[in-house]
């Protein structure tokens, strides 16, 4: 997907000193610079995902109207997005109501969603679906966590061997209980889970009130990073909604909170931004696809999907728009 390619030159009429002189590798070119104003999806589009395969960006979001089983969007450079469709044409036959929280994952030689649906009779479960490319057809292949208190936002992630595990929220919070997050070695082929699961990380700071959520995990220079979710989420004016970030040596823990948490909160512009998508592009550089309400928008304004880039600290933490929550503007050299 990244390999550098090839610039023949053939110069007709002209003797090559010698065969070897006929082809040469050419230079990787340096990354263009990037300029972007947010929204970058000035609609309806909570809960994003963003992936990346063959150099195209793939991006899909909570149910809309629009698209009841899960709206998805394309990009060539994260910026302009093209509506080309829904994930399942059909919400599952196991689900009722709407459906959230997809998560786009390569794997393999597929592309899976995890998603979250509520199953017929009543409780939340993260169910998963597969196809050959981005753009679908989608084949279900059913829940795989359901807990008492509801199972949802699952990604995946995987182990230094390779391994695929499942990670995901228990909404506790929604029965009176701390939300936890949980992970679970998944088979293989990412369908079906394994073994037992582990606790990563549960409500305990303040500025997450009752909720932990939308995990994602990434690594960097040694460490891996916790991206996640706190507090409620809306609407404003009542919502406090903010991105929070652990770390850890290893996948199971033990993860320490940042002591700035949370990096993304609210600010005048943006209010309650939060479940945000990692993805990295062309030129290396880790990006946060997430959503937020327009200050100016009024309670009833839809989250939107914005995009800032993340910076290092010289602590080794990261760092969003400087700590001064949602960008208006960005430009990358």
């Amino acid at each position: 997907m990244f390999a550098a390619a090839l610039l023949v030159l053939a110069i007709l009429g002209v003797a090559a000193a010698n065969a070897e002189d006929a082809a040469a590798p050419a230079p990787v070119p340096a990354a263009a610079p990037l300029s972007w104003r947010n929204p970058v999806v000035p609609a309806d589009f909570a809960d994003p995902s963003a992936t990346r395969v063959d150099g195209v960006y793939w991006a899909a979001a909570t149910s809309t109207l629009r698209s009841p089983g899960l709206p998805l969007l394309r990009s060539a450079d994260l910026l302009h997005w093209q509506y080309t469709g829904s994930i399942f044409r059909r919400p599952p036959s196991w689900t009722i109501g709407p459906l959230w929280a997809p998560e786009l994952i390569v794997h393999d030689a597929s592309v899976l969603v995890y998603y979250t649906g509520r199953r017929r009779g009543g409780r939340l479960c993260v169910g998963v679906a597969s196809a050959s490319a981005p753009v679908g057809p989608y084949t279900d292949h059913g829940p795989l966590v359901c807990q008492a208190a509801g199972s949802i936002d699952a990604t995946q992630v995987r182990d230094a061997a390779g391994r695929p595990y499942l990670v995901w929220k228990e909404d506790g919070n929604a029965v009176g209980r701390p939300s936890r997050i949980w992970i679970k070695r998944l088979r293989r082929d990412g369908l079906g889970l394994i073994g037992p699961r582990r606790e990563l990380l549960r409500n305990a700071d303040r500025w997450e009130g009752a909720v932990v959520e939308a995990p994602e995990i990434v690594a960097h220079d040694g460490w891996l990073y916790l991206f996640y979710s706190g507090n409620s989420y809306g609407p404003p004016p009542s919502c406090r909604y903010a991105l929070g970030v652990a770390r850890s040596r290893g996948l199971f823990g033990p993860w320490q909170r940042n002591p700035a948490n949370p990096i993304l909160r609210s600010n005048r512009a943006w209010r309650c931004p939060g479940h945000a998508s990692p993805v990295s592009d062309a030129a290396g550089r880790l990006l946060l696809l997430y959503h937020a309400y327009p200050a100016a928008g009024g309670p009833n304004a839809p989250r939107q999907a914005l995009l800032d880039v993340v910076t290092w600290g010289p602590d080794g933490w990261p760092v969003v728009n400087g700590g001064q929550g949602p960008s208006s503007s960005t430009m990358l050299p």
